[in-house]
């Protein structure tokens, strides 16, 4: 019995030994899997053609509302933007708020004062942009992190900016006009 039990401790020391990963290990395995998921949001980014969905919305004032089951989308199509964001909160000017059929972000078309930083260290993306409507201009900043989780920042002409929370993935359709 004896024998017994010191050769299964033994045999558990080796199958420990053989499995352990260092913490070094570990962390480099870690650190490839972010970069391999950041070189792929890194080229679905740089093709300019995706769609971010919000899960979360939050308000100036620091509400935060859930959004998912909510249909809703920012796609960029090169230099084309198409966007249908449900809005929370304070309107500066009434008729601007309510001259879209939704009262949300809702914009379509060209977009102007384009810029894209790619940060390697952080594996972080940030794309601004500006875009018109019929009574407003919205100027948006997407911030874009190496897994695609995402955050959108809005200011309006008209309202109290507001943030957005979700993920980008590519685009199934594109921005037509």
């Amino acid at each position: 019995m004896k024998k017994i039990v010191v050769s299964l401790f033994f045999l558990l020391v080796a199958v420990t030994t053989v499995n352990a990963q260092t913490k070094a290990e570990k962390k480099a395995i870690k650190e490839a899997q972010e970069q391999e998921e950041f070189a792929k949001t890194k080229t679905l980014v740089e093709g300019e053609v995706f769609t971010f969905t919000a899960d979360w919305a939050t308000t100036q004032k620091g509400r935060r509302i859930n959004l998912i089951g909510n249909p809703n989308f920012l796609r960029l199509d090169h230099q084309k933007v198409d966007a249908d964001l449900p809005y929370f909160g304070v309107a500066q000017v009434a008729s601007g708020y309510g001259s879209s059929s939704s009262g949300g972000v809702v914009a379509k078309g060209d977009i102007y004062n384009y810029s894209q930083k790619i940060d390697e260290k952080k594996r972080r993306i940030t794309i601004s942009f500006s875009v018109k409507n019929n009574s407003e201009n919205f100027k948006m900043i997407l911030t874009i992190y190496g897994n695609g989780n995402s955050n959108l920042s809005v200011s309006s002409s008209n309202r109290n900016r507001i943030t957005y929370d979700g993920k980008i993935e590519a685009s199934t359709v594109a921005v037509g006009e």
